[in-house]
């Protein structure tokens, strides 16, 4: 059926159902002429408006119909072919599924839209399973097979919140996360467990605290180019001063490139584990700055280097009469080498950078920092899955929100030495019950004018169980322990109970 006969009868139905303007009833008293210019001016607007809504929506369902029989085989249609990533064209390979889609699948018909409701609604199902759109993205971190899901990946692309629009699709997703955390020792982060922040020497006190500033909304929009595929990428939480929206990470990537803020290069976010405190190991780096990267495949299979300029940060821990500012006069380069599979990621990475610091009215003091970061993701099991991490280097204690560097006799400045490692595992008792435990390290190589208070060594210890009762339901509860020993051997713990309760958006 033609377009143009389906608006034709969308015509005549209106016309049949809508009573004639000239038959309204008039109200007593008024003059005939009058109503009637009235019935004019308005209830014909009115039918009006309705039937170009209608027949907008009319053209919208056969063009949506043309498509589909255009794509089905049982049409006797031939295929119109394949838009590979590398911007050739060439009719259907199934060897080549993973690296294409049909833009006539992703597209919308039809040109501009009439309004609104023309152009977005749900997205058809069967375009959510385009590879283009459910391909791996460098951006996104790589789930853990079979054992559910975790607190540091990116909503998948599919069901839910999925809205399709003129060429391009996006998917709202999130989780609301509630956390009653109770301390049973002193610890100056309540709402998350950082032994660094343990007050040494403190009176006993307990704390309890109740909030949901963990909870996470994003939006990720794909699109198809000649290129292509292209992803932008933004997501926020509430952890910051008076619960405002605070931004995580807003990137673009397209195909090995990726620009914006998202997690450094110098991490890995597969392999670390997942616990239901926001904070984490001691050792893991998950900074988050403004990059830009590009992710090379090696002819090995399964291997991919990747090499980044990133947004630097400085800080320093330096005596209150020794008055300056931290200069940053050059991006963090940072570089890794991955070897990925299903169940199984190693990777290397290295960060160099040039840290500053300006003493107040003398010229920059500037020096050179370096770090090796050795993290792996293994699963021997369907059930099981372990992690570890190995960190070092001089000068990158910010990566961790600790100093890079500290005060030296004559008004010099010395980097500090950091050596941090981690392991954890995960086990899935049941499809709905997994626990996870890990433990870590992180030791600081004290410089001579430090301060006796100054942060020596702290560890982590973490133990949970979680439940996920329905499909986008979650709720568990976590033993917490930490120390911090302070640069004259002084150590003080702390020990936490947190249970948090949540949902993930659809």
């Amino acid at each position: 059926m033609s377009s143009r006969f389906c608006i034709i009868i969308a015509i005549c139905t209106l016309a049949i159902s809508s009573p004639p303007a000239a038959c309204a009833q008039r109200r007593v008293g008024e003059p005939r002429h009058r109503h009637a210019e009235e019935v004019s001016a308005v209830e014909l607007l009115e039918e009006l408006d309705r039937a170009e809504h209608q027949i907008s929506e009319l053209r919208r369902r056969v063009e949506m119909l043309e498509q589909q029989q255009a794509d089905s085989p049982a049409a006797g249609v031939e295929s119109e072919g394949v838009f590979h990533l590398d911007g050739s064209h060439e009719l259907d390979d199934p060897d080549q599924e993973s690296r294409r889609f049909q833009l006539t699948s992703f597209f919308r018909q039809g040109g501009a839209a009439d309004d609104l409701f023309d152009s977005f609604g749900p997205a058809d199902p069967a375009l959510l399973e385009s590879p283009g759109l459910t391909q791996q993205f460098e951006g996104e971190a790589t789930t853990d097979t079979g054992l559910g899901r975790n607190f540091y990946q990116s909503p998948e692309f599919k069901e839910g919140i999925v809205i399709q629009g003129i060429g391009a699709v996006m998917k709202i997703g999130g989780f609301v996360k509630a956390d009653l955390i109770h301390d049973f020792n002193p610890i100056d982060s309540t709402d998350l467990f950082d032994p660094s922040t343990i007050p040494v020497g403190a009176p006993p006190r307990e704390n309890t605290r109740f909030h949901a500033r963990t909870s996470r909304l994003s939006f990720d929009t794909r699109w198809p180019t000649d290129r292509g595929t292209a992803r932008a990428y933004i997501e926020g939480d509430f952890f910051s001063e008076g619960d405002r929206f605070r931004l995580r990470h807003a990137y673009g990537e397209i195909r090995e490139l990726i620009v914006g803020q998202t997690w450094t290069t110098f991490t890995d976010m597969r392999s670390l584990p997942n616990t239901l405190d926001f904070e984490g190991s001691v050792s893991v780096v998950t900074r988050r700055p403004a990059q830009i990267r590009w992710t090379q495949p090696l002819p090995f299979d399964d291997v991919a280097v990747a090499i980044a300029l990133e947004d630097p940060r400085v800080i320093v821990d330096f005596p209150e009469e020794f008055r300056g500012e931290t200069r940053t006069e050059s991006p963090d380069f940072v570089s890794h080498i991955r070897y990925s599979t299903e169940p199984v990621q190693l990777q290397a990475a290295m960060v160099i950078r040039k840290l500053g610091f300006q003493p107040e009215g003398e010229s920059v003091l500037a020096d050179t920092a370096w770090g090796f970061n050795f993290t792996g993701y293994v699963q021997p099991t369907d059930d099981d899955a372990v992690y570890y991490q190995v960190m070092f280097g001089d000068g990158i204690g910010s990566y961790r929100g600790l100093p890079d560097a500290a005060a030296l006799l004559g008004g010099q400045s010395g980097l500090l030495g950091t050596f941090a490692w981690m392991v954890g595992y995960r086990h899935q008792w049941t499809e709905t019950l997994s626990s996870t435990f890990t433990y870590s390290i992180n030791t600081i190589d004290n410089k001579q004018l430090q301060g006796p208070d100054a942060l020596h060594e702290n560890t982590y210890l973490a133990a949970n169980l979680l439940w996920n009762p329905g499909d986008r339901l979650f709720l568990g509860i976590e033993y917490l322990f930490g120390t911090r020993e302070n640069n004259n051997g002084r150590r003080g713990e702390a020990n936490r109970i947190q249970a948090s309760f949540g949902f993930y958006l659809p």
